[in-house]
């Protein structure tokens, strides 16, 4: 996450032209969200999580729950979002996001993105919705990390926004 917030600053760093595009790509490539995060979060809170993330690469490894205790949150919830988003880019790509929830789970069913979502496309269905979408990947790290929908975004983003509640999101997992 450290080597995400240095190329998010440097991305700020850089003039407009065919060389920051391809910067843009390549991190939104290797880290899905990432440019979201940047626009809405902003350099500072970036700046704060590049150096949460270099002080947890000297720290002994250590729960998510202490992240969150420490104020450090959204390192350790991005970490887990942008495999999440990744997984999801590649099943459009793949199948032109054929089979709903169900095709998401049957296109990452004995790969290593396997363990990162459910094995039943019910549970999928209950905390993200019927249409496997973006918002599908939000509303299960949130139901992961015992998070609702609004409370990750404010974790995420840094504030509240028109993302934390939509038309057709299903109800909070209790």
């Amino acid at each position: 996450m450290a080597a995400k917030y240095a190329a998010l600053a440097t991305l700020e760093g850089m003039p407009p032209g065919p060389a920051q595009d391809a910067a843009l790509r390549a991190a939104a490539q290797t880290w899905p969200g990432c440019l979201r995060e940047s626009q809405l979060a902003g350099p500072a809170r970036c700046q704060t999580r590049k150096d949460q993330a270099l002080a947890g690469l000297s720290a002994p490894e250590r729960p998510r729950a202490s992240w969150r205790a420490a104020g450090a949150a959204p390192v350790v919830l991005w970490a887990d979002l942008h495999p999440l988003l990744a997984d999801l880019q590649a099943w459009r790509r793949a199948t032109a996001g054929e089979g709903g929830p169900a095709g998401l789970l049957a296109f990452v069913k004995g790969t290593s993105a396997a363990p990162r979502w459910p094995a039943d496309p019910a549970l999928l269905i209950r905390v993200g919705g019927a249409q496997a979408r973006v918002r599908m990947a939000y509303a299960w790290l949130a139901a992961q990390a015992g998070l609702g929908l609004s409370a990750l975004n404010l974790e995420l983003f840094g504030r509240e926004g028109p993302w934390d509640a939509r038309t057709g999101d299903p109800p909070p997992v209790p």
